[in-house]
């Protein structure tokens, strides 16, 4: 199989593959995860090209089953899935009708692929890999009542359980008198060495993934009160208190007490993740107003900063689709940027075509040079106010460090 994709060459493939549509429903997508047995796969595919005959489409079907029969030739010649899993994509990227030019993609990602995934549509299923490249958009889960806890973290939508633990809380005694008080006093001991039990493992999970910026959040929940005193007695360190942006009530703690918690959390971190959005183009916007040198904007002027190392921040719309094209009108190599719809109508000085050498998404490009100088990338919806302002000016934009010239 091929090497290992980053996660830059992940994202440009993304928008590659984004970018074609089937004239009808004959785009492979295959995702196998690590440990499928290679025979089992290609045997499904033999079935699937036998299924294609049913295709009242003669091209259609001609297209599904040559897109078939090149991922089926290519599972024959490696004989293992990687140990992360690997995708593959095919299909008829030919923009004429009747001359088929069936391609192949083959992604072994940055991280595991998570399951087995087929399907064949008029566009590539991508989400799976979308969700694999997303970096910091890092959430901490904390489930607990009295007789348990569980902390995970989600990252797009995986979540991954990084510790449960079990309380020796006894439940409630009908005993009465002295009896009853002494139980209560022990029982109220341990549910607090309890919860100080889970506060020190949440400081562990979460305590250096905040001070670096990578956790975006806390959500903390559970189906009782513990969850209200883990908050509002100042069990948690300082640090983490500052980080909770919600609390929720479900119905189960543990590990399906993290998956529930999940769910029911997607309307907060969408929330929260636009509103981060909002201040990081509230801080370019106040800097160009103040006129203190420390953001600056447009395609050139950016470049220029980061190659100084003088970057702390790039905002870049999701809007933005550019390439950095390196092509020849002659014997020397030329870079330009340019937008991707406007890549086939790139001519020479004299009006003949070049000769198209490597192609790479700005945003990949960006990226590369961001992570040499520690400086951090964010994509911005278009959708807010601020969001809109930062496409209005051209959709790339930069906070300083420090004034350049």
């Amino acid at each position: 199989m091929s090497g290992e994709m980053d996660r830059y060459e992940l994202e440009d493939l993304i928008e590659r593959l984004e970018s074609i549509r089937g004239r009808n429903t004959e785009l492979v997508s295959l995702y196998i995860p690590e440990g499928y047995e290679m025979s089992e796969i290609i045997n499904f595919l033999t079935e699937e090209k036998s299924e294609a005959e049913n295709i009242k489409s003669k091209s259609t079907r001609k297209n599904v089953q040559a897109a078939l029969d090149k991922i089926q030739r290519r599972l024959k010649e490696v004989g293992e899935t990687p140990e992360k899993g690997v995708a593959l994509f095919a299909g008829n990227v030919s923009e004429q009708e009747g001359r088929p030019e069936i391609e192949m993609w083959e992604v072994v990602p940055p991280e595991p692929v998570g399951s087995r995934r087929y399907r064949c549509d008029k566009e590539f299923v991508l989400e799976p890999l979308e969700n694999l490249v997303i970096e910091s958009d890092i959430y901490g889960l904390v489930v607990v009542d009295r007789s348990e806890a569980a902390i995970g973290y989600l990252k797009g939508n995986t979540l991954r359980v990084e510790q449960t633990l079990s309380s020796n809380v006894p439940g409630k005694t009908k005993a009465g008198g002295q009896s009853q008080q002494r139980f209560e006093r022990i029982r109220e001991n341990l549910y607090d060495t309890f919860l100080n039990q889970v506060a020190e493992a949440a400081k562990k999970a979460f305590f250096d993934k905040a001070r670096e910026g990578e956790l975006l959040g806390i959500i903390i929940g559970g189906p009782g009160f513990a969850k209200d005193d883990l908050i509002d007695k100042d069990y948690l360190h300082r640090s983490l208190e500052d980080a909770i942006i919600a609390r929720k009530d479900t119905n189960y703690s543990g590990e399906e007490g993290l998956h529930e918690l999940m769910e029911k959390s997607e309307d907060v971190i969408e929330e929260s993740q636009a509103i981060r959005e909002q201040e990081l183009v509230k801080e370019f916007l106040t800097n160009l107003k103040e006129e203190n040198g420390l953001s600056t904007y447009g395609l050139e002027e950016v470049a220029k900063a980061l190659n100084m190392g003088a970057v702390d921040k790039v905002l870049i719309s999701e809007d933005v689709d550019m390439v950095e094209v390196t092509y020849k009108c002659g014997e020397e190599d030329e870079v330009e940027y340019v937008d991707r719809s406007d890549l086939e109508g790139l001519q020479c000085d004299d009006g003949s075509d070049p000769d198209i050498v490597d192609q790479r998404g700005l945003v990949e490009v960006v990226k590369e040079k961001a992570e040499q100088m520690d400086t951090e990338v964010h994509r911005i919806s278009p959708d807010s106010k601020e969001g809109k302002r930062l496409k209005n000016m051209g959709g790339i934009a930069a906070i300083l460090r420090y004034r350049i010239n």
